[in-house]
């Protein structure tokens, strides 16, 4: 079934909303999801620029959901979303058939799209594929679910590291899928390498305009050229007013304002995206701080927070005058923290 709406109705600012937990557990807080969802939709800044949601992505843990806690927070997501808000649902399994099992849930449950999860598993595949001269690794694992669901997608598209091509999939690639998956309509930039970046971007704005891919995430610069669409980031958890500045003033040329935003945010995106290895750990600790949920504890695997982290992250907050917790709660929550960690540990007899 071809995509009946505009390609470039897709180009959406989708936050990659994390979960909330209850306060004393990593039980999901649905009460608080909806809480969270709303803090946004009742935002007419974040409206009007075109805001919307990434359900279930990597921010929310949702490799460590049940089938049914999937299902839920998918089912709330569509309940609180605002008007014209396309959702794009996490689509993840270990087998192509769990994928596929995954993303007809949500697709039943009535998701926009798919928000497509790399294939997983054995080192051959999740470590040491060869994106480059193995481009059907991907390419088969998206047709298969394409040919089964039928739904928009927009790709995660995480490829072992390359001096080249960065932490994203190569160019040969990109263009397998693109050219082997229509429904293919957004595309997450991740490649922690401009000279990656600029190339796939130029490659996506190179084909016919009937096949519009949007590219989403990227830098100033990438806006000033043409290269950014959108984002698909979890960051919105806890800079909202910082990004919306940001993008509003480039829509708005003013470039002081831009430039204000840029200070705030830059040191404190560069902290939370530091060696690449603490990403989400550090959304959920911002995500905290501001107020966004009761703690900032993540399901094991995940490794723990650090309290330093919850310092310097929040120095960084005070830093970008945003409202935050108190203070005086930082240090008696670490204290909590094998307590609560702990109740997401399951042993069934």
């Amino acid at each position: 079934m071809p995509i009946t709406k505009d390609r470039h109705y897709y180009d959406r600012f989708y936050n990659a909303i994390i979960t909330p937990y209850k306060p004393d557990s990593l039980e999901i807080d649905y009460d608080a999801l909806r809480k969270l969802i709303r803090y946004y939709v009742q935002d007419e800044r974040f409206v009007k620029l075109g805001g919307s949601f990434i359900c279930n992505p990597e921010a929310a843990e949702m490799f460590y959901f049940t089938r049914e806690e999937s299902q839920n927070t998918l089912k709330i997501m569509l309940e609180e979303r605002g008007k014209d808000m396309p959702i794009f649902s996490g689509c993840f399994g270990v087998t192509v058939d769990e994928a596929i099992e995954c993303a007809l849930d949500s697709k039943k449950l009535g998701a926009d799209g798919l928000f497509i999860f790399p294939p997983t598993g054995t080192c051959e595949v999740a470590l040491f594929a060869d994106n480059v001269n193995s481009p059907e690794i991907w390419t088969d694992w998206v047709k298969a679910i394409d040919k089964a669901v039928d739904l928009p997608m927009i790709l995660h598209p995480v490829s072992p590291a390359n001096p080249k091509w960065g932490a994203a999939l190569p160019l040969p690639a990109v263009k397998s899928l693109v050219e082997n998956v229509p429904n293919i309509v957004g595309y997450k930039m991740i490649y922690g390498n401009e000279r990656a970046h600029d190339i796939v971007a130029r490659y996506f704005r190179s084909i016919d305009k009937n096949h519009h891919v949007a590219i989403l995430n990227g830098s100033v610069a990438n806006m000033m050229c043409n290269q950014l669409d959108g984002t698909v980031l979890g960051s919105w958890n806890w800079a909202k007013e910082l990004m919306l500045d940001e993008y509003e003033a480039f829509k708005e040329k003013n470039w002081d304002k831009m430039a204000k935003a840029i200070a705030a945010l830059a040191p404190w995106n560069a902290y939370v995206g530091e060696g690449g290895t603490r990403i989400h750990i550090r959304y959920k600790i911002s995500a905290w701080l501001r107020g966004q949920c009761a703690h900032p504890f993540m399901r094991p695997p995940m490794p723990p927070p650090y309290i330093e982290e919850a310092q310097i992250l929040l120095g960084h907050i005070k830093n970008a005058g945003l409202s935050h917790i108190d203070e005086k709660e930082i240090e008696p929550m670490f204290k909590r923290a094998k307590e609560i960690i702990a109740t997401g540990i399951h042993v069934k007899g």
